[in-house]
């Protein structure tokens, strides 16, 4: 039940770009005809005036605050409630960029508790307060990793290893959202479905190419913290399934998240 969790955390200036040609899979996002490696690592880059790069502008600006926001931000603590089919957890998050993440999820009426953590290389887990730390197997680092990633795969569209296109513009949870895509070289594709007025994600759907599994996540009720988006309420479906519900009841930035935390006890 635990490994059906990790999908709830969250809870990116080039030279003119060359336009690529539609496709039936959508409009993908210009590349521009210089990509050095300054452009692709910043998180949001100009990206030109073709439709999808105004959308990705308009999400960079008005949910995340723009670039300067961003780069204030350094790392996250939520914690929370999960309501799961098996009881109540609580849950401690923890983000630092660039892809650090830990989870600590506890039972307090079994009184158990099990930490996943992905320290930048290793990704491991420890079921129990003192139980035994180990290398998550292959599956499961793979989908841990996946959701380490600190933000969105929106951000640094210019990065190695990603195609980003837009595909409609489509009714999602009771809104009309902008659907991007976003094919990763680790097999994985993840559509965003961005509000068309207020510019927050709504949905995201992770499809795995490689394993065959498809997770969602919605959103709802949205906070700021900083001027950064919060989602108070988040609902995690696998294969269309409900599996969880996560009630965020304090988010901290910038809050003292170290490197160290995230490493494997010995």
């Amino acid at each position: 039940m635990f490994r059906r969790l990790q999908h709830l955390l969250f809870l990116v200036i080039v030279p003119i770009p060359v336009l690529l040609a539609a496709d039936d899979e959508g409009i993908l996002l210009p590349v521009p005809e210089v990509l050095n490696a300054a452009a692709r690592q910043m998180a949001m880059p100009e990206l030109g005036e073709s439709r999808i790069a105004q959308i990705m502008e308009r999400y960079y600006n008005d949910s995340l605050g723009g670039s300067d926001q961003w780069e204030q931000i350094k790392s996250l603590n939520v914690d929370g409630e999960i309501e799961t089919d098996s009881g109540i957890l609580r849950l401690s998050a923890y983000q630092k960029k660039p892809n650090l993440s830990k989870l600590i999820l506890e039972n307090e009426v079994a009184r158990n508790a099990i930490t996943l953590s992905y320290d930048g290389e290793v990704a491991w887990k420890q079921l129990g307060r003192r139980g035994k730390p180990q290398i998550m197997d292959p599956v499961e680092a793979r989908r841990f990793i996946h959701t380490s990633h600190f933000g969105n795969y929106l951000l640094y569209p210019f990065a190695k290893g990603k195609t980003i296109r837009l595909i409609d513009t489509v009714p999602v949870e009771g809104a009309i959202c902008h659907q991007i895509r976003v094919d990763l070289d680790t097999g994985y594709q993840v559509d965003y479905f961005i509000d068309i007025r207020s510019y927050l994600e709504v949905k995201v759907i992770n499809s795995d190419k490689v394993t065959g599994l498809t997770s969602s996540i919605v959103y709802k009720d949205y906070t700021r913290k900083h001027g950064f988006p919060i989602a108070q309420r988040v609902e995690n479906y696998e294969n269309g399934e409900l599996v969880s519900r996560l009630r965020v009841e304090e988010v901290k930035i910038n809050s003292g998240v170290m490197p160290w935390m995230f490493e494997m006890p010995e």
